[in-house]
């Protein structure tokens, strides 16, 4: 995007003519199609087409409320929705029978929700994070108005336990609310789930709310797909992000809990429907596309993806050490972290950049030929 541009989208009070509404719009598209297979620095897979479904566009569809709530709009798709919530229940360890969920516009609000779910039960609880989670938790717990406790990270990027012991030692009796990352932001390190409840029941009571953003739909086809979710009691919540390992136009995410952690009301009598939801109203064309692309794939090809996607990072970390970049990997995850290269190169291929290092995340779309082209760059420019 080049905002240096936007005088060029100024809207006016008379109409444009047709072709110059379009011709912006097409030129985007054109664009981000060119640009596609280079972005391999971001969690979002593009490798995906529903031009099929292009008459989802010239319908309204809303889901408003609780997906099993009938609401009196009736133009929803709560039946795909909970589907959608069922089949990634299981993918994630829970009970479908005993798991509410619900498509979110992205990973902030069903973090936010999983947050929320763990405060109301646990009231005087503090939220306990690391400094490898994803900013939208500090934005949770700033407009929940609650105290954020941030600790270290060990050598391997996940939460200090050591430290989160002490810190959940100060607060006896107060209870715990604790985020663990299943994938953190840059370097995709995965929590210990067990050793974050031992360490944090120094507090009391242990509420954990898993920020499974990208790698829910990575572990699920790996070793650790008996261990990971809502194995333990003390997992309450959990967040999936649908445009990341899946692939989707649009943000989408889902929020997941166990269903004795939700009370649901009516919202309105002019809505008819009971919702616990944040957002009330949902976007049924994410709901829909979700819906097609979890049936069109079924578990098998949801289990090819993730094994693709791990074997293209391992490729990573091999072309990358041979041009001596110093890459690093978390096992399970398929984010590699390598010496920054130069500043062309981190704009070419939409490099994800902190400090001195960078990151590629190997989602379905990124084929060898740019990992190889990427680092063909990196050699020949000396770095």
């Amino acid at each position: 995007m080049n905002l240096a541009n936007s005088d060029r989208y100024q809207l006016g009070h008379s109409p444009r003519p047709a072709q110059d509404s379009f011709e912006p719009v097409d030129a985007f598209i054109a664009d981000m199609r060119a640009e596609a297979p280079y972005i391999v620095g971001f969690p979002a897979n593009l490798d995906f087409g529903f031009s099929r479904f292009a008459g989802l566009l010239d319908i309204f569809a809303t889901n408003v409320g609780d997906p099993d709530s009938e609401d009196k709009a009736r133009v929803g798709v709560k039946e795909m929705e909970l589907a959608v919530v069922d089949f990634i229940a299981r993918l994630a360890n829970a009970d479908p029978s005993r798991t509410y969920g619900y498509v979110t516009g992205g990973g902030t609000e069903a973090n936010q929700f999983g947050l929320d779910r763990g405060c109301d039960l646990l009231p005087e609880a503090r939220i306990y994070c690391s400094r490898a989670t994803h900013y939208s938790v500090r934005k949770s717990a700033k407009l929940m108005r609650k105290e954020l406790v941030v600790v270290d990270c060990d050598a391997q990027g996940r939460i200090d336990i050591d430290a989160l012991a002490r810190e959940c030692g100060a607060d006896s009796g107060r209870g715990a609310v604790v985020v663990a990352n299943i994938g953190t932001t840059m370097t995709g390190a995965i929590d210990d789930v067990d050793a974050i409840i031992t360490a944090a029941s120094a507090a009391g009571r242990v509420y954990v709310h898993l920020d499974a953003a990208l790698s829910g739909l990575i572990l699920p086809f790996t070793s650790a797909r008996e261990s990971w979710g809502f194995v333990r009691a003390e997992v309450g919540s959990a967040t999936l992000c649908m445009h990341k390992a899946l692939g989707m136009p649009l943000p989408s995410a889902l929020a997941l809990c166990r269903s004795e952690l939700v009370t649901s009301e009516v919202a309105g009598e002019y809505i008819g429907a009971t919702d616990a939801t944040l957002a009330g109203c949902r976007s049924g064309l994410a709901v829909a596309l979700i819906w097609q692309s979890l049936a069109a794939q079924g578990m098998s090809g949801l289990e090819l993806m993730a094994r693709n996607s791990l074997e293209m990072a391992e490729r990573a970390v091999e072309k990358l050490a041979d041009i001596g970049l110093h890459p690093t990997r978390n096992p399970l995850s398929i984010m590699v972290n390598f010496d920054r290269p130069a500043e062309w190169i981190c704009r070419k291929y939409h490099l994800a950049t902190v400090g001195d290092r960078a990151r590629v995340v190997t989602v379905s779309h990124v084929r060898k030929q740019v990992i190889d082209e990427m680092c063909h760059d990196i050699a020949t420019e000396g770095h």
